[in-house]
């Protein structure tokens, strides 16, 4: 258990702690990346609505330069008729002393000007040192004016009178037509009433992020965004697809270190269980042969006073050598059965036949450990097609395990009995039994329980994985139901097939 705990700890120095740092790194990079993207974002949107508000001031100022250029009685009808969305021109001094409308507008326009009296003066004053500044002035919720001081006409302000949303429309919009493209979409809306007073698309539910006021529009803003998922939305998203890509790929690390774990944590307890497995054969070779020298010797030495001590000596040292052969051939059929080269020969055979064989075997054993033994055959039986030797290395490890792990109740009883598809070999004991969470293990190879006196009887832990490997070679099933100091119930079910 130190080994593993230290390989888990290797494995987590080695792949999870680079994994997180990558991570966390990956994560913050992200961060850094998405932040950027959307610096670059808001740079590019606000490049294009410099651009908007730039058009729009050097068209006010086209206007601005043609009526300076004009003569004193001009009424300007080339300007007029070429921008529909200038309602008149209006030329007045700065004491407002003078009026000059084209066309003529009433009285109102002259309490626009009156009510900027502040900022007329500061653009004559700028007009003073050769700097004509555009001052935007609502007029009423249509229209607006332009004013500006002309430097050709010293003392002298003009107002342009321009209809709102015509100039959005047939100026304005037209830029934002062009920008707009199949990349962008523009809105220009007014604050005051919350009305979109122009959009390059039919809008639905856009949710704008980025705007900007019109510098020659009070009371308006234009819109951008990009035509379908704006910047911070594709930025959030994929920053949700690469977390969870990370955290994909930290589970795959996890998993991978937790199977690696897993591994290596049971080839080394197979490496455990094979050394118990060499300690056990071990163990189990010596017993036979120590017996067998014992008697031998004895024999040799003519120590032995009766004929009928003689024999019981003989058919000791024959049981114990049939132990060993059966020891020995366990070990070389599983040899077979992990390299895959164990044959079977199937032939028509009498279950209870071989049954009875084995039991004659066990006879003598059964006789001196003092177990009552109980058959139960059905004489019905029909012919299986199977290895006879098979079958009865099955049951000798069966009836094997019965013996070794029978406490102070020395019972056993065997079973043959016919189903609707099947003949079962059922092996009972009245043992130790095996506890419900080492039963989906027994029948693995080397597998021992690590307790009681199963822990403390020598064996193999190769008895059950060759019972299997048997019975699945017949197309069959084995089964336990077995409680802990309850005894056990091993069945062996044989399919009724008459060739295998």
């Amino acid at each position: 258990m130190k080994s593993t705990k230290k390989i888990f700890i290797i494995l987590t120095l080695i792949v999870l702690l680079p994994a997180l740092f990558y991570s966390v790194y990956e994560i913050s990079a992200l961060d850094d990346t998405e932040l950027m993207i959307d610096q670059l974002y808001q740079r590019q949107l606000d490049a294009v609505l410099f651009s908007v508000n730039q058009y729009t001031l050097d068209v006010a100022s086209s206007w601005a330069t043609q009526i300076e250029n004009e003569p004193a009685n001009s009424r300007y009808d080339r300007l007029l008729q070429a921008n529909p969305s200038i309602h008149s021109i209006v030329l007045t001094d700065s004491a407002f002393s003078t009026w000059k409308s084209v066309p003529a507008r009433n009285e109102q326009i002259r309490d626009s000007f009156r009510k900027n009296k502040e900022k007329i003066e500061r653009l004559i004053r700028y007009q003073t040192v050769s700097y004509r500044k555009l001052e935007p002035i609502a007029e009423t919720d249509s229209t607006f004016l332009i004013l500006f001081a002309p430097s050709s006409l010293p003392a002298t302000i003009i107002g342009i009178v321009v209809n709102n949303e015509d100039f959005i429309r047939d100026i304005i919009g037209k830029k934002l037509t062009d920008i707009a493209q199949n990349d962008f979409i523009l809105t220009v809306n007014r604050l005051s009433v919350e009305k979109t007073v122009f959009s390059t698309v039919r809008l639905t539910n856009e949710i704008f992020s980025h705007q900007r006021p019109l510098w020659i529009f009070p009371d308006h803003v234009v819109k951008i965004r990009l035509r379908g998922a704006t910047i911070q939305e594709a930025a959030r998203d994929r920053f949700t697809t690469n977390i969870t890509l990370i955290v994909i790929l930290d589970l795959i690390l996890l998993a991978g270190a937790f199977f690696v774990y897993r591994l290596i944590k049971r080839e080394m307890e197979l490496v455990a269980m094979k050394s118990d497995f060499v300690s056990n054969v071990s163990h189990e070779l010596r017993t036979p042969l120590s017996l067998i020298r014992m008697f031998a010797e004895t024999l040799e030495m003519k120590r032995v006073p009766t004929e009928k001590k003689k024999q019981e000596y003989y058919s000791i040292i024959l049981h114990e050598t049939e132990r060993l052969t059966r020891l020995i051939n366990n070990i070389l059929n599983f040899s077979r059965m992990e390299s895959n080269s164990r044959k079977y020969n199937f032939r028509p055979a009498n279950i209870n036949d071989i049954i009875s064989s084995v039991l004659t075997i066990y006879s003598y054993r059964l006789e001196q450990h003092s177990f009552t033994l109980e058959t139960s055959l059905d004489k019905n039986l029909p012919m299986l097609s199977v290895d006879e030797e098979a079958i009865a290395e099955a049951l000798h490890n069966l009836i094997d395990n019965a013996i070794k792990y029978s406490a102070d109740v020395k019972f056993l009883r065997i079973e043959s009995l016919r189903t609707d598809s099947a003949v079962q070999i059922v092996v009972i004991d009245r043992g130790i039994g095996v506890a419900t969470e080492h039963q989906t293990h027994i029948f693995e190879k080397f597998y021992r329980v690590s307790h009681g006196l199963v822990h403390t009887a020598k064996g193999t832990g190769l008895g059950l994985a060759i019972v299997q490997h048997i019975v699945h070679a017949h197309h069959g099933t084995i089964t336990i139901n077995s409680e802990s100091n309850n005894g056990s119930r091993f069945s062996m079910t044989l399919p009724l097939t008459e060739t295998i």
